[in-house]
């Protein structure tokens, strides 16, 4: 009888674990999302050197305490590039100040001359940065 009783209480409590760690999966996976943000700045070099990697700071704002960097979302048409910057919220319970992240973008190419790269910064514009690379 004893033996019964013990592995019914085990198997109870490990049940209960797991369903414990499968609710709390679920409310991480919940509280996830990605939005496009828009550069409130942008500090950049004006020259650059082939193969090398100039280092590009990009500021941002988020509408919450729980918004970080996500990733850089480009396209591209011959030297010009236009960028956008997609913030990963992440949290259910977010403080409600609206701050400026600041994130590296990374510019490199194997090819010399103007280049051109549009931060999107609004709707219907943009900061652009004209690199020349040697």
């Amino acid at each position: 009888m004893k033996r019964k009783n013990i592995i019914l209480l085990i198997s109870i409590v490990i049940f209960g674990i797991v369903m414990s760690c499968n609710d709390d999966n679920k409310e991480e996976d919940e509280c996830i999302t990605n939005k496009i943000e828009y550069v409130t700045s942008v500090n950049s070099p004006n020259t650059g050197t082939i193969n090398d990697t100039v280092n590009i700071e990009v500021n941002f704002g988020v509408f919450n305490g729980c918004g970080g960097f996500g990733k850089f979302i480009e396209s591209e048409n011959g030297n010009i590039r236009n960028i956008k910057v997609e913030a990963k919220y992440e949290g259910c319970i977010c403080t409600q100040d609206a701050p400026i992240r600041t994130v590296n973008y990374e510019f490199k190419t194997a090819n010399s001359g103007n280049y051109e790269l549009k931060f999107k910064s609004s709707p219907t514009e943009f900061i652009t940065v004209n690199l020349t690379i040697n």
